[in-house]
């Protein structure tokens, strides 16, 4: 069987095409101009907690949010030590997660995995202790969430979903009091 000069350009062709599409796709989402990491820096300084408003069409920060949902944030910088996050859950359906700037999630609990309704998370690099935000050890360990964060800069993201209009009112007073910051004993 002898391929024929035009069918070996047809194959050299399709096979070009193949790696010029996994390479654009590969590259793609480096040379995206606005990751969530972006949009939210525009939003607020770092180590704060910031609640977003309702999404509704045309006015969200992230894309997919949920009507139905309210969302707080905080751009966390470790660069100058540990960050205390403090949470009241108001219901099973929160849910907390931690990203990196590029998105990808590195630690998530949800309401209903809590044994409490109050949640307090130390998020520090590998190399870094509680020691280094010139604190002693929190009083009872046992209430206090280590998380050891593989990147130095980073999302906390809390979705409060809106359990009905009764229940409402409590899970936004709930998200108002979220408080995120460098840490310290007292939180």
């Amino acid at each position: 069987m002898r391929v024929r000069l035009p069918g070996l350009y047809i194959i050299l062709g399709l096979v070009l095409a193949g790696l010029i599409h996994i390479v654009a796709v590969l590259t793609l989402p480096m040379l995206a101009p606005k990751n969530a990491h972006a949009r939210l820096a525009a939003l607020g300084p770092a180590n704060t907690m910031i609640e977003l408003p309702a999404a509704a069409p045309g006015r969200q920060a992230l894309p997919m949010m949920a009507p139905d949902v309210r969302y707080a944030f905080c751009r966390f910088d470790l660069a100058d030590g540990p960050v205390r996050l403090n949470a009241t859950v108001a219901d099973e359906l929160w849910l907390i997660g931690l990203y990196t700037p590029e998105g990808e999630n590195f630690y998530s609990v949800g309401g209903a995995d809590m044994k409490r309704s109050e949640i307090d998370l130390v998020i520090a690099t590998t190399d870094q202790t509680v020691e280094e935000a010139s604190a002693d050890a929190p009083e009872s360990s046992d209430d206090v969430i280590v998380v050891n964060s593989p990147v130095t800069e980073g999302i906390a993201l809390i979705r409060a979903p809106l359990a009905g209009p009764s229940r409402a009112s409590r899970a936004e007073r709930a998200l108002e009091s979220t408080h995120c910051g460098p840490y310290t004993k007292s939180g």
